[in-house]
């Protein structure tokens, strides 16, 4: 059964970007996407696949008190939501370890706030479940640039810079994550530990998948250590 996972949904801060656009600090995940905040599209898949106890982290005090209003008037008596404020610009990791404390089930979905998907989130713990395993991604195709931009005065083309792509090394199957670089980690050279290449025999290296931020994670000790969320 799904239902025992608990739930982490990072839902960031104030974007500071976006302020000039805005007549108030309004938080991340409530930014309207569609004419509806954008956190709604990740609970109500929540709701969908019965995953109902929930933690939604927000970075700030302030802006964790409008989130918590907005979800408790709008999902009152549907989701079980705790509200935790951190300390901003903590991360990912920084945010899960400042509430590891209150993860207390076998299995945890940590979610971004601002995935917008029409992939079922109980799938993806279905399949953590299923193959009994330390941690589970989602993956999703990179999206595809658009022409370079031109027409700069003087008629010349504006310098493009180059792109930078996450490097994803997958088994023969394609079904188990080997290795994960972001383009600001490579330069030059990917190193693959040997051990990972014994086990699999092959990898494959792809260049088009990004990282959803969509993970189920055994909430043992040791693997929570691995992935740097408790030290």
């Amino acid at each position: 059964m799904i239902m025992d996972f608990q739930v982490v949904v990072l839902a960031g801060g104030v974007s500071k970007k976006l302020l000039p656009l805005v007549s108030k600090e309004i938080p991340n995940a409530l930014l309207p996407v569609a004419n509806r905040p954008v956190i709604s599209y990740v609970l109500e898949l929540l709701e969908l696949s019965n995953l109902k106890d929930l933690i939604v982290v927000v970075e700030g005090e302030d802006a964790a008190l409008h989130v918590g209003g907005w979800i408790s008037a709008a999902y009152a008596d549907r989701l079980h939501v705790e509200v935790a404020a951190v300390p901003e610009d903590v991360g990912t990791a920084g945010a899960i370890r400042a509430i590891a404390h209150h993860l207390t089930a076998k299995d945890i979905l940590v979610v971004s706030g601002d995935l917008v998907s029409d992939v079922p989130l109980g799938a993806v713990a279905a399949t953590h479940r299923r193959h009994d395993a330390v941690v589970t991604a989602m993956l999703c195709s990179a999206p595809v640039s658009g022409p370079s931009e031109s027409g700069s005065s003087g008629g010349k083309d504006k310098t493009k810079k180059p792109g930078r792509y996450n490097l994803i090394g997958l088994d023969p199957t394609q079904q188990f994550l080997l290795h994960i670089a972001t383009g600001a980690e490579v330069e030059k050279d990917l190193r693959v530990q040997k051990s990972i290449l014994r086990a699999a025999g092959q990898i494959e290296i792809r260049a088009d998948l990004m990282d959803a931020h969509l993970y189920a994670f055994k909430s043992s000790t040791r693997s929570f250590r691995s992935k740097g969320y408790i030290s």
